[in-house]
C-alpha cells in the first residue's frame, strides 16, 4: 500500500534563509535564523497533525510543493487577471528555498531523510489566501 500525505500551510510563503554566522569564544557558530526556524516550526505542525498515526516514510519519495503568493487587493482586476492566469509571476523567494525550507521542516516526521526524496516538483502561483500546499507521497517502483 502507498501513503500518501497532503497539508497545508497557511501564510506568505517562506524560503530557507542564508546561514547565519556568530562567534563565542573565538569559535565561529553557525546557526538559521529566526524567521526561518519559526516558519520550519509552523510546517513541522501542519506535518505532524497530517501524518496522524501513519509511520515514518523509509522509502523513494515524492514530493510536490505549490506556493500560493498574496495577490494585493489593490491591483486592478485585470492585473489580478493575469496573475490568476500566470501572465505576472511571483519574485521572491526562490523556488529552491522554498522547497529547503518544507524538506527540512518534514525531515524526521514524514521523511526519514531528504536524500530519498526522487521527484520535485515546485510551483509559485498567486492567490488572494496565501499558503503553501505540500503533496508527499511513496514512489513504487
Amino acid at each position: 500500500m502507498s501513503l500518501a500525505i497532503y497539508f497545508v500551510v497557511q501564510g506568505q510563503p517562506h524560503g530557507k534563509g542564508r546561514p547565519r554566522a556568530s562567534t563565542r569564544g573565538g569559535f565561529v557558530r553557525l546557526y538559521t535564523d529566526e524567521k526561518t526556524r519559526t516558519y520550519e516550526e509552523l510546517v513541522a505542525v501542519q506535518a505532524r497533525a497530517a501524518m496522524g498515526a501513519a509511520e515514518m516514510l523509509t522509502t523513494p519519495t515524492a514530493v510536490r510543493i505549490t506556493a500560493f503568493y498574496y495577490m494585493p487587493l489593490s491591483w486592478s482586476k485585470k492585473k489580478r487577471q493575469q496573475a490568476m492566469l500566470g501572465q505576472i509571476v511571483p519574485g521572491k523567494p526562490d523556488l529552491d528555498n522554498i522547497s529547503k525550507s518544507i524538506l527540512d521542516a518534514v525531515q524526521g516526521i514524514v521523511i526519514d531523510d531528504d536524500k530519498n526524496v526522487i521527484k520535485l516538483t515546485v510551483e509559485k502561483r498567486f492567490a488572494f489566501q496565501p499558503r503553501v500546499e505540500v503533496h508527499i507521497y511513496e514512489v513504487l517502483l
